[in-house]
């Protein structure tokens, strides 16, 4: 039945998920990938609350984003489903890819300081609980 849900949310664009709805994913890592394709399976939970700020008539805008019991965050979405993307920390950028009805991908990326050259990625695989 959840899967149902959330085709329909898929093919809802105002709908589904008006301004003011919240999306919420709990998400269990299963596998994590560095930068050079290296993966290994992985264990860890994170929860995700994304809410919508401004959007336009296509769902694409700024979103508030709460990462387990971080500060909120100022992320851009490409849709009220997603993609994510958001910089938790000045020169790391995060993305959240919503991949399946019951699976997210979420990528770090390091893009180094002019401190140093310290570059770098990682790829967490989840499953998650969505809920709207």
């Amino acid at each position: 039945m959840k899967g149902a849900a959330f085709l329909l949310l898929l093919g809802l664009p105002q709908a589904g998920l008006a301004e003011g709805a919240r999306l919420d994913l709990d998400c269990r890592t299963v596998t994590r990938c560095n930068a050079a394709g290296a993966c290994a399976p992985a264990t860890g939970t994170t929860r995700f609350a994304i809410e919508p700020e401004t959007l336009d008539q296509d769902g694409m805008g700024l979103f508030t984003l709460w990462q387990d019991d971080d500060a909120a965050q100022l992320a851009q979405g490409a849709s009220r489903l997603g993609p994510f993307l958001w910089e938790p920390v000045a020169g790391t950028r995060t993305s959240l890819a919503l991949s399946g009805e019951g699976s997210a991908v979420l990528i770090r990326q390091s893009a180094g300081t002019t401190a140093g050259p310290d570059t770098g990625a990682e790829i967490d695989l989840m499953t998650c609980e969505v809920t709207f």
